[in-house]
């Protein structure tokens, strides 16, 4: 009986041993891979007036000075002078007090987008602001009729958009102005753009 019992432990033992040797040899296997993602900031970035586009005005139509020789002039003129600079003229009178102009801008990144930031410096005649002027009203719009305004003031690459210059005059004067002067300045910011 003796030799029974430890038979039986034996056989109890030796199987434990080769169940175990079995779960063993099948186990999980591990692979790790450590890697390193870099990026050259490298990419193009242009912001420009599309000069192939005419810039859209209102009023059309001439006004008359009263000086001597009388002068005719558009009530309003705007045009590209380059792909970083445009003008715009206004001639206001008693029958005309404001104007717009539309200029189209391109992002020709090809892969970053632009955001858009604009500073206005008020109407000023003779370096002091004047009273005559309204604020000048400057507006990024994703149309060309300017009825959608570029909510978050971002251009993703490859897009354009318009920019609406609008200019009011508030206070009747009793002499011409000739002088008056105003910028507005864009500034576009590099963002990230989509790929």
């Amino acid at each position: 009986m003796q030799r029974r019992r430890t038979f039986t432990v034996m056989a109890i033992l030796l199987a434990v041993l080769i169940l175990g040797v079995g779960y063993a040899a099948v186990t999980n296997v591990t692979l790790n891979l450590n890697g390193n993602a870099n990026v050259n900031a490298n990419f193009d970035f242009t912001v420009v007036y599309d000069t192939n586009h005419t810039p859209v005005v209102s009023p059309t139509g001439n006004t008359t000075t009263t000086t001597t020789p009388a002068q005719t002039h558009p009530y309003v003129t705007a045009a590209y002078t380059d792909a970083s600079n445009a003008t715009m003229t206004v001639w206001f009178d008693k029958n005309q007090t404001e104007a717009y102009a539309i200029y189209k801008v391109d992002n020709t990144s090809s892969q970053l987008g632009a955001e858009l930031s604009t500073v206005v410096t008020p109407v000023q005649v003779g370096g002091v602001d004047s009273s005559y002027f309204d604020t000048v009203v400057a507006g990024y719009y994703t149309d060309a009729a300017c009825t959608d305004s570029l909510g978050n003031n971002t251009v993703e690459h490859g897009n354009s958009v318009y920019l609406k210059v609008e200019v009011r005059l508030v206070k009747a004067p009793v002499q011409d102005i000739t002088s008056g002067t105003f910028t507005v300045t864009t500034t576009a910011t590099p963002v990230d753009g989509n790929l």
